[in-house]
């Protein structure tokens, strides 16, 4: 049964119900700037969380954390295609190989480091050094413009 929620922009009174669920799933703590995030909220709270991350010469869609009890139940698409819709310009993620497929439905597509712009080139070093020791490889993933 899917949950009965709604996707709105963040309230400043939420940074650290935020930061919280960021650290909890142990997600990249950098740029996270409260303004920049849709949450998923139903009758007892939020739900779930996601932003896209401004950066010189790119944007990544990050932070996208879901509580475990309301996984797999379309919130997180209902975040990504909420965050996708205020978006016309190019996007990266990353994340582990396992999620590939995932959001390969929303249009994203695995790149190499070669193809990534400069100011991502650093994060992905500095994400595969921490995740090199993991069962899944960390990938980068794009979406252009259509």
């Amino acid at each position: 049964m899917p949950d009965d929620f709604h996707i709105r922009s963040a309230r400043t009174d939420e940074q650290l119900l935020i930061r919280s669920m960021i650290r909890r799933e142990h997600l990249d703590p950098l740029n996270v700037h409260w303004q920049n995030f849709l949450v998923a909220e139903n009758a007892q709270g939020i739900i779930g969380i996601a932003q896209i991350k401004p950066y010189p010469g790119g944007r990544e869609l990050g932070s996208l954390a879901v509580l475990p009890e309301h996984r797999r139940s379309g919130v997180g698409a209902a975040l990504i295609l909420a965050l996708l819709a205020r978006e016309a310009g190019p996007l990266v993620l990353f994340c582990l190989s396992f999620r590939e497929a995932y959001y390969a439905k929303f249009g994203f597509q695995r790149v190499g480091m070669r193809e990534l712009p400069v100011a991502f080139k650093f994060k992905y070093a500095m994400g595969w050094f921490f995740t090199r020791f993991l069962k899944h490889k960390l990938i980068v993933m794009a979406r252009s413009v259509k």
